[in-house]
C-alpha cells in the first residue's frame, strides 16, 4: 500500500476537490471524513498531496501552527501542500465577512510557521475575480 497516493482536501466544505479525500469538521459538508484538521486520522508520512483553501483564517495563530505541524506530520517526503488563505483588505472586513474567521495573517507570519518544510513558497497576491479584487495568500509547501 506504500505506492498508494493519498490526496486530502482539508476543509473541503461543500466543494470537495475531485480525486481527493474530503476532510471537514462540518457534518453538513461534502467531506468523506468528519474530523478536526488539527488531528488528522492518518499515519505519519502517509499523504502525497494536500489541498486546503480558506481554512487557516479560521484558526488562531496557535491553532494555525498546530495545523502546519499536523500537515508536516502526515505528508510523505516530497509530498506537497497547496493552500489559499483569505487575507481580505482589512482585519475588520475579514472578521465581519464570516463570524468563524479568527485571524488575519500576513505572509511573514505564515513563513515563520512553515519553517520546517524543505520548500516553502508564500506569496500575497491581489487578483481580479469577476469584477472584484481579491487579496489572498498562496502557499506551496514540500516536505
Amino acid at each position: 500500500m506504500s505506492d498508494q497516493k493519498i490526496k486530502l482536501d482539508i476543509g473541503c466544505g461543500e466543494n470537495k476537490k475531485p480525486g481527493f479525500i474530503g476532510i471537514d469538521i462540518d457534518k453538513n459538508s461534502d467531506a468523506d471524513i468528519i474530523c478536526s484538521a488539527l488531528e488528522l486520522p492518518f499515519e505519519d508520512s502517509a499523504v502525497s498531496e494536500i489541498h486546503c483553501s480558506h481554512l487557516v483564517e479560521h484558526f488562531t495563530p496557535d491553532e494555525a501552527q498546530k495545523f502546519f505541524n499536523e500537515i508536516y506530520r502526515v505528508l510523505k517526503i516530497e509530498g506537497t501542500a497547496w493552500l489559499k488563505i483569505d487575507r481580505d483588505w482589512t482585519k475588520r472586513r475579514l472578521l465581519r465577512k464570516d463570524p468563524t474567521h479568527k485571524y488575519r495573517y500576513n505572509p511573514e507570519e505564515i513563513k515563520e510557521m512553515v519553517k520546517k518544510f524543505r520548500v516553502k513558497k508564500v506569496a500575497r497576491k491581489i487578483y481580479r475575480y469577476g469584477w472584484n479584487l481579491r487579496n489572498k495568500i498562496f502557499v506551496e509547501l514540500k516536505k
